[in-house]
């Protein structure tokens, strides 16, 4: 029965992150021939790999180009092995040998050459029948494949046993994929025959090319340092083998290897089960280092695909129930890993939950993750800091929110009998308590930002560097953002609560816009109160009458230049007479009656400087028992005005927030 191997080739791709591959086949192939000749001598393997040559780089001969290591394109795989004799050559020609079936061969290793280079060229010495034969030639994408086959007797004097399988030409789509670094090669090498490695009787295998030279075992000595940890475990009554190693190297890849027939098919990245290992581990000595879990069974065996790309994991289900899931695997390696290492991986743990705890300590409202979020929170890496760390706590709050809610909900639709009550409190203590601490974070969080606005808002009464006062905006933008209405902004964006805590609870507000464009009032004005708000008794009713309408003006501090034509009395006074004489108007821009009796209310927020206590002196207002403001009513306008210095409207706020920010040990000033 004949194969076409150009349509074998052609049956399958060879995914472009398994571009070397044709490579490990042939490095087995070498091995597996060292083995079967059983000889006293060691072995010997040398790969040496072929780049392309410099003057194929490009035009652009810059110092750049000429530095960089040149793209693969060939591999020379040369071994002392048994070499190519009459059993061999007679397998090499049967897709789908069978011949090196106890070895865990699949009999079509040597099409995965074809689908990476263009051709294989082979030349080997070997021995049959007291004699030694050479035998020469090539294999390539056609029919039949093997093209000019030679075997002739060997004349020369002191022959030696000698193979070279000689993969040319890569493919362009592979150069890309396979690593230029020698070093990363050779732990490629060591990955996919870590077992091969182990063993006493292993090669000497030398990977070269133009620039270095590197004994892959001596490699794999100082990568591993002898280290390792076996354990075996059984999954669905198959027995599992695993295999821990410390790699010492300086570049670091946790990883899950597993294995069919002593070779790597697939790997997983421990970090996506322990993310800890996104760094090194340290020794004892402070060195650092990673794990390689190398996994292997009878089970793995019989599941490799021809082509030993991939396991072939089944689903587990009410049919098959005995079928083994990769995670089932992948699960109790983890669990082995954090068995035998946990005590440096408590290490990593420890100093991540430091990371977060500092961070936490600046941003309490986070504080109680840890309680119940903890194994979430030693799934975050430790390089994040600032904002990056920050969106993921974030992200965990909002998690255990849900969380709360959808106990909470739960808890409400468990309630049958009010008689029940006692019993029902104390089944739900512990909901209780997680609601309570994941409101009093929140809470935390934005008592913190008071401190800070008010210890913000005193830095910029103060003179800066340049002995300047800091402008009227600058304060106006800490209490409420300038050009915004109530509209566009979320309730933890203003900071109205420093002026009075009941301005929060508005209708409607408006920053700095025009009376023209503002949607509540039919005013043409261009006047721009610096706030003006609109008050509701019943906010989600759309037809009460407005209850009051507040007027807010900043002015810059220790402004000492008004006179009469620029007095801020005067001025709040004007917008409400602009106010009251034009319709009012409700969110859907109908007209809405302002009732007789509706108070006005102005607060003018300003240093006291001498003309402006001046101003307000000879309007009739009466000073503050502390003497930090003034205030008056107005009865024809039906407005009462105030004036407050920054320094009262600070001190003030701070009095009605002390009791919180004590509760937090938050320095006063």
């Amino acid at each position: 029965m004949r194969i076409d191997i150009a349509g074998k080739v052609r049956e399958k791709k060879l995914a472009s992150n398994k571009a070397l591959l044709p490579l490990f086949e042939a490095l087995v192939n070498s091995i597996h021939a060292i083995e079967e000749l059983n000889s006293n001598n060691p072995g010997f393997i040398e790969i040496e790999a072929e780049r392309l040559p410099q003057e194929n780089l490009g035009s652009e001969n810059n110092d750049s180009n000429f530095d960089k290591k040149k793209p693969i394109i060939a591999f020379k795989i040369t071994d002392n092995g048994i070499g190519f004799n009459p059993d061999n050559w007679d397998s090499f020609n049967l897709a789908h040998s069978s011949y090196k079936y106890n070895k865990g061969g699949k009999g079509i290793g040597r099409i995965t050459w074809l689908r990476a280079f263009s051709s294989v060229q082979i030349d080997s010495v070997y021995r049959q029948n007291g004699h030694y034969n050479r035998r020469q030639f090539e294999f390539k994408i056609s029919k039949d494949g093997v093209e000019n086959p030679q075997d002739k007797k060997v004349e020369t004097p002191n022959p030696q046993r000698r193979t070279c399988v000689y993969l040319k030409n890569l493919n362009e789509r592979f150069q890309q994929w396979t690593n230029s670094d020698l070093e990363d090669i050779a732990i490629k090498i060591i990955e996919h025959c870590f077992s091969f490695f182990r063993e006493q009787d292993c090669p000497r295998i030398i990977l070269k090319d133009d620039y270095d030279e590197i004994v892959v075992n001596d490699y794999f000595k100082n990568y591993t340092r002898d280290s390792l940890d076996r354990k075996s475990a059984k999954i669905k009554g198959h027995n599992f083998d695993f295999e821990i190693v410390k790699m010492y190297t300086s570049k670091p890849d946790n990883k899950i290897h597993y294995r069919a027939h002593r070779r790597e098919v697939m790997s997983d990245k421990l970090t996506d089960f322990i993310p800890e290992l996104k760094q090194p581990l340290t020794d004892e000595e402070g060195e650092k280092f990673s794990l390689a879990v190398y996994v292997s069974s009878d089970y793995l065996d019989d599941k490799v695909n021809e082509e030993r790309t991939e396991i072939s994991f089944s689903k587990a289900d009410e049919f098959f129930p005995k079928e083994i899931e990769k995670i089932e695997v992948s699960e109790k390696a983890v669990a082995i890993v954090r068995e035998l290492y946990q005590e440096y991986i408590n290490i990593i743990e420890q100093d991540r939950l430091e990371n977060i705890r500092k961070f936490v300590s600046r941003h309490p409202r986070y504080r109680y993750l840890e309680k119940y979020k903890l194994e979430e929170l030693k799934k975050i890496s430790s390089n994040l800091g600032g904002k990056k760390l920050e969106i993921e706590l974030f992200k965990l709050q909002n998690e255990l929110e849900r969380d709360v809610k959808r106990e909470a909900n739960k808890m409400l639709d468990s309630i049958k009998e009010i008689d029940h009550k006692a019993a029902f409190d104390e089944t739900h203590t512990d909901l209780y308590n997680k609601i309570i601490e994941v409101g009093n974070s929140k809470l935390a969080e934005y008592v913190v930002h008071r401190s800070y606005i008010l210890k913000h808002l005193s830095k910029h009464l103060k003179k800066s560097k340049n002995d300047k006062y800091s402008k009227e905006e600058i304060i106006h933008n800490l209490i409420f953002p300038v050009k915004k209405t109530s509209d566009e902004i979320q309730l933890e964006e203003h900071n109205l609560w420093v002026i009075d805590e009941r301005l929060a609870f508005h209708d409607y507000l408006a920053s700095d816009i025009p009376l023209t464009s503002n949607k509540r009032t039919e005013s043409t004005s261009l006047k721009r109160p610096d706030l003006v708000v609109f008050n509701k008794a019943h906010l989600l009713n759309e037809s009460d009458n407005y209850s009051s309408i507040v007027i807010v003006e900043f002015k810059k501090p220790m402004r000492d230049d008004y006179n009469e034509a620029d007095n801020p009395i005067t001025q709040v006074l004007n917008y409400v007479i602009e106010i009251q004489e034009n319709n009012a108007l409700d969110a859907n821009g109908r007209p809405i009656s302002v009732r007789k009796g509706t108070p006005y209310y102005a607060y003018i927020i300003s240093d006291l400087t001498p003309k402006l206590r001046t101003l307000a002196k000879k309007a009739g207002f009466t000073a503050h028992p502390d003497n930090q403001g003034f205030f008056a009513y107005n009865s024809n306008f039906e407005l009462y005005t105030e004036i407050i210095s920054f320094d009262k409207m600070v001190k003030d706020s701070r009095k009605r927030n002390q009791i919180l920010f004590d509760k937090l040990n938050l320095p006063t000033q």
